[in-house]
């Protein structure tokens, strides 16, 4: 894998819905996404109103026409598929998607559905690369651990790195998701 070029961002969200915070290792961590409660009762608690930014839109969007191809209401594009533009995905859009693709397949047949669509997003051979830059070492999975919690945010709702036992040993690799998405 080959790098062509690598441009430094500076993302600077509304302050209002983001925190700032200082790890004791000098770094900073910045927090957006959640903004407040809706007020209406869920059946398992308070519902959350999410503020989905740029990225998030990206990746719902993203995930949500790969995932449409294996859709079992679709056998080609509706026109309501067609209209829809690279920012009009949400999170319920994207549930909707996914339900499409859960419908006449066995839990099996659903996970196939998924690994082809995250590989489809993968240039060529980055698997393999992958498992070469990251063999399963404590290193690996602590720092897969930290990039799932930034990443899969708008995925899966707030979550935190935790220190588990893997052997006997403990490490920070697992997640915690505080409040499923």
């Amino acid at each position: 894998m080959v790098v062509l070029s690598f441009q430094a961002v500076q993302y600077l969200p509304a302050l209002d819905h983001c925190s700032l915070q200082r790890r004791q290792s000098g770094g900073r961590t910045i927090r957006c996404g959640i903004a407040e409660q809706s007020g209406e009762p869920a059946p398992f608690g308070q519902k959350t109103k999410y503020n989905d930014g740029f990225f998030e839109k990206a990746f719902m969007t993203l995930f949500s026409r790969k995932m449409e191809k294996f859709s079992a209401k679709a056998a080609g594009p509706s026109e309501e598929v067609k209209k829809k533009g690279w920012f009009d995905y949400d999170y319920d859009s994207f549930v909707d998607v996914s339900k499409g693709v859960m419908q006449g397949r066995s839990r099996m047949q659903q996970q196939q559905v998924v690994r082809e669509v995250l590989l489809s997003m993968l240039p060529p051979g980055a698997p393999a690369q992958f498992r070469k830059l990251f063999p399963p070492t404590k290193w690996a999975e602590e720092f897969n651990a930290a990039l799932t919690v930034p990443f899969f945010h708008w995925l899966v709702g707030p979550s935190e790195v935790i220190e588990v036992e893997i052997n006997g040993a403990k490490q920070r690799s697992g997640v915690h998701i505080k409040k499923c998405r």
